[in-house]
């Protein structure tokens, strides 16, 4: 990634990459329950599309109110603000980028647009946001430069890593065929031949591809911007298959995902129906924690779905939703094993009904064995931070 440099702030990770597991990370001492292991900012967040006016589109949070928000976007009235200054410091962003775009959305000149359910529009939202910005930095040369929190980032630039579009390209995308997932497949081909249309409309005012023939015989800006357009298309495929592997769910303490955001650090960590992190998310900001004690040379790792489900319930949900067979020891260990795992790791789940955080420590716990056996040690929930307090056994496997 191209902050290689940051991770030296990070004590104890390493970054590996292997054919089998593609990028992920590693131990390079022990670890203590409750460490803060990383820190970091996603690249791009957006709302839900069913609630983006009661939900921030800076800081991806919802007014406990859940009233209709008054500050938006007055170009493209697709996104809205929790207050004037969440609306300062992402407004001229926002109108740098995917504006424009986002104001053409609902055109009844594109003709896929009824199609489409809610859901999709949350994606295709969040497609549209990181192809705005491949057209603008990379094809037009003309990156938006936020004085306005350059300070503030350099600031934290020790505290949280942050990305680049690079590293959003450098993610890795599992294939959709017509073999591993006809449906997801002919879904995918619907939004890749509505995002061209979108970029038509809004780049050439029309939605219709143009030819070559008739692009002969049109000024130098429109055959540059056909150019474009066709770069644009080229990728828009394989955006989708990497944010649909790689990007995380911001949801609120009562289980309402109001947004989806890509963090390509975050993405580092790989998926296990056993992990030892557990990701505590803030809006657009995310912390990995430590569940348990982690050994030196062992790879680091988080659910990437609600654990408390059959193996086979888990990896349908992971092959379909995440398109990869989960081979972890949970998963592929023999059945004496597996209950043994599950028995385990289930002492993690949250204890409220409906919820599927997982309970973590919020602060560095001592070394287990240093502790008297009645000492207490308080855990949260990463969802709805619900209490548990427990006894160093609690981690005895």
């Amino acid at each position: 990634m191209s902050n290689k440099n940051q991770w030296q702030n990070f004590n104890g990770l390493e970054l590996k990459t292997s054919e089998l597991e593609g990028r992920y990370l590693i131990a390079t001492r022990d670890i203590k329950v409750g460490e803060d292991l990383l820190k970091c900012k996603s690249y791009f967040a957006v709302t839900s599309e069913t609630l983006k006016t009661t939900s921030c589109f800076n800081c991806i949070k919802q007014l406990p109110s859940v009233v209709k928000l008054s500050l938006k976007c007055n170009q493209c009235n697709e996104v809205w603000y929790c207050n004037e200054d969440c609306k300062n410091e992402n407004i001229n962003k926002h109108q740098h980028y995917e504006c424009k775009f986002y104001k053409r959305l609902k055109s009844p000149k594109l003709k896929l647009y009824p199609n489409f359910d809610i859901e999709t529009f949350t994606e295709i939202r969040m497609v549209v946001g990181l192809l705005s910005r491949y057209y603008q930095d990379n094809l037009l040369n003309n990156k938006f430069i936020d004085e306005l929190n350059n300070n503030n980032n350099n600031n934290n630039n020790n505290e949280q890593l942050t990305n680049t579009l690079d590293d959003v390209f450098d993610l890795v995308e599992n294939q959709v065929t017509e073999e591993s997932n006809s449906a997801a497949k002919e879904r995918i081909d619907s939004i890749v031949e509505f995002i061209g249309e979108l970029f038509n409309l809004v780049l050439l005012g029309s939605t219709n591809i143009t030819t070559t023939t008739e692009a002969s015989s049109s000024s130098s800006s429109t055959k540059d911007k056909i150019e474009m357009i066709k770069k644009i298309n080229e990728k828009s495929r394989s955006i989708i298959h990497k944010t649909r592997c790689n990007q995380f769910g911001i949801w609120t303490k009562n289980n309402k995902c109001i947004g989806v955001a890509v963090s390509p650090s975050s993405s580092y960590f790989n998926h296990s129906c056993i992990p030892n992190c557990t990701d505590v998310r803030d809006g657009s900001n995310m912390t990995f924690k430590s569940l348990y004690p982690i050994k030196k040379g062992e790879q680091l790792t988080i659910s990437y779905i609600e654990l408390d489900q059959p193996t086979q319930d888990r990896r349908d949900e992971l092959k379909y939703g995440y398109y990869f067979d989960c081979i972890c020891p949970r998963c592929s260990g023999d059945s004496n094993l597996t209950d043994s795992m599950d028995d385990w790791i289930s002492k993690f789940y949250c204890s409220q009904k409906k919820c599927t955080g997982l309970y973590y420590s919020k602060s560095e716990v001592p070394i287990l064995n240093t502790l008297t056996t009645n000492h207490e040690i308080h855990l949260s929930c990463s969802n709805c931070n619900n209490i548990n307090i427990v006894s160093p056994s609690f981690f005895n496997k």
